[in-house]
């Protein structure tokens, strides 16, 4: 969506943040295999979990999350978030299990789904259609999400994308519109986990069977030049030299009031001995600013903990 011409959204059940340090998990499953799935190991309330399998330089025994506890214990709403670190092959969930609304990350849906559709029939897409990609991603603009929702089939075909990609707990708003509204459109009332995120631009990131090299590219490109006041989130805090590729989205729940943002960032940092896909989704913030500083500070963390090591 435009961060310049923001759309609302219909009010959503408040989700308390407790017990904030014990739901965090770990598995040693990579998600870039579209179809995989994850088992995850039950991690205790400090946050760790079985040691990893040693990876080039490192050896990590404990989630990234793990010290990010007390800090969110002093924020307001919820945050769930996944990171798969490619280098140690270990995949980190915190409150697995939890749904959040997409906002704007379901482009990075729609635009996978346009993309395997192409590729399947054998065709290019029309120049048409990659203009509104990019217009729909780059500048996060509405018309062109909804316009190629519609060219790529609907709701069902980007459910078909997303099960392809292993997506197993996102469900694809079928709405036209957000409840109370006639012109705002209802695909970001799709709901997802940041597991399934993580898969998401996984399949972008790393060799799949889903999407060929060309097509990973090509999307990779669009999220590597979001507009610069979209810049946010997952890049937080990463060093010179280093390449991000990512989507954010935000919108107010609580029309009424303007106030419980869903505020959410996905995507891939690598570069400067760092290789990992991150989704980070916060609901429940008072206002806009509270949820990227949230995601902020927990994708600078994050980028610190899975530095390089010894």
């Amino acid at each position: 969506m435009y961060r310049r011409a923001r759309w609302p959204f219909r009010a959503a059940a408040a989700c308390l943040l407790a017990a904030l340090a014990a739901g965090c998990s770990g598995t040693s499953t990579p998600p870039n295999n579209p179809a995989s799935k994850h088992s995850t190991d039950t991690a205790s309330e400090s946050g760790k979990s079985a040691p990893d399998s040693p990876g080039p330089g490192r050896r990590r025994a404990r989630s990234p999350f793990a010290s990010l506890a007390s800090y969110l214990a002093t924020r307001p709403g919820e945050v769930t978030a996944a990171v798969y670190d490619r280098t140690t092959g270990r995949t980190w969930i915190f409150h697995p299990g939890v749904r959040e609304d997409t906002a704007s990350i379901v482009k990075v849906e729609i635009m996978g789904t346009a993309l395997r559709e192409a590729q399947v029939a054998g065709t290019t897409l029309p120049g048409t259609e990659l203009a509104l990609m990019t217009t729909m991603i780059e500048n996060s603009d509405n018309d062109a999400a909804t316009q190629l929702l519609a060219d790529d089939g609907g709701p069902p075909k980007v459910q078909a994308f997303d099960k392809s990609a292993g997506m197993t707990d996102t469900t694809v708003s079928t709405a036209a519109f957000i409840p109370g509204s006639t012109t705002l459109p209802g695909w970001g009332l799709t709901t997802t986990t940041a597991l399934d995120e993580v898969r998401l631009v996984s399949a972008f990131a790393f060799p799949n069977t889903l999407l060929n090299a060309t097509d990973r590219n090509y999307g990779l490109g669009l999220m590597e030049h979001v507009d610069a006041d979209q810049a946010w989130g997952v890049s937080a805090g990463v060093e010179p030299g280093t390449t991000v590729a990512l989507k954010n989205g935000w919108l107010p729940l609580d029309l009424t009031n303007y106030t419980n943002w869903q505020v959410d960032s996905i995507g891939w940092i690598h570069g400067n001995g760092r290789d990992y896909v991150l989704a980070v989704l916060s609901g429940g913030n008072p206002d806009e600013q509270t949820g990227i500083d949230t995601i902020d500070t927990i994708s600078a963390k994050v980028y610190s903990e899975l530095g390089p090591k010894g």
